[in-house]
């Protein structure tokens, strides 16, 4: 199991998801920056609303709002 469940981003503004996955990405060229992988994984990744709704990088989140990353999966 991963020892951080949760990541916490603060943004002092209302934020679009498109926002969090640049953020995302810039986090990964820091810690992980020879693993192209994890930046694909997070580009080619859905959010989800607390509605449990698939949302497009223009939504917006407003204060202490919580979204949910689901990766893309392989099936047939």
């Amino acid at each position: 199991m991963f020892k951080n469940s949760a990541l916490h981003l603060n943004f002092n503004k209302k934020i679009k998801v498109k926002d969090i996955r640049n953020k995302l990405i810039e986090i990964i060229e820091i810690k992980h920056s020879t693993n192209k992988s994890y930046k694909d994984l997070i580009k080619k990744s859905a959010f989800c609303s607390e509605q449990d709704e698939i949302v497009n990088d223009s939504y917006v989140l407003k204060k202490d709002k919580i979204i949910s990353i689901i990766p893309p999966i392989g099936g047939g």
